[in-house]
């Protein structure tokens, strides 16, 4: 993806307005900007809290990005904003982004599901990939991926 897809311009402070975000643009008709449809990205992030709770186990990433990760993990929570275009190893990427396309309303209700879980039982301790996050920083991590992807998706705006 390149910096110049357009992209709407996204900060959220906690999850309950990721949730708000999502179910006002499935109220209306939207267009997604970028690789991956409306559903997919709604889906990819209720994957991401299923892994940061340890409901789901993610491929392991390789060495070189195991190392590197702890390391980056200060640039990737407070960089503002996250940029676009990190391509995943091909596991990790069969894993979080699928090959098919999801239900709008089905991807809503499963993000729903991995938000509550997020909530009531928060993240890991370590997480998967950054190592050690006390809550702010997972809460943060979280908000800032989830404000990386729906701005790609707008509202259609019919006059």
């Amino acid at each position: 993806m390149a910096d110049s897809v357009e992209r709407r311009e996204l900060t959220f402070s906690n999850v309950d307005e990721i949730v708000a975000d999502a179910r006002r643009l499935a109220a209306g008709e939207v267009r997604a900007c970028g690789s991956h449809s409306f559903g997919q990205i709604l889906h990819h992030l209720a994957l991401s809290h299923d892994v940061a709770t340890g409901q789901l186990i993610a491929p392991s990433p390789p060495l070189f990005m195991r190392l590197l990760m702890p390391l980056m993990k200060r640039m990737v929570i407070n960089a503002k904003p996250l940029k676009p275009g990190i391509k995943l190893p091909a596991k990790g990427e069969a894993f979080f982004w699928p090959n098919k396309e999801f239900e709008v309303s089905e991807a809503i209700k499963y993000l729903e599901e991995s938000v509550e879980n997020y909530k009531t039982n928060g993240p890991l301790e370590i997480h998967p990939f950054f190592g050690k996050l006390n809550q702010a920083e997972a809460d943060q991590l979280v908000c800032r991926h989830a404000a990386l992807h729906l701005s790609f998706v707008h509202p259609v705006v019919i006059s």
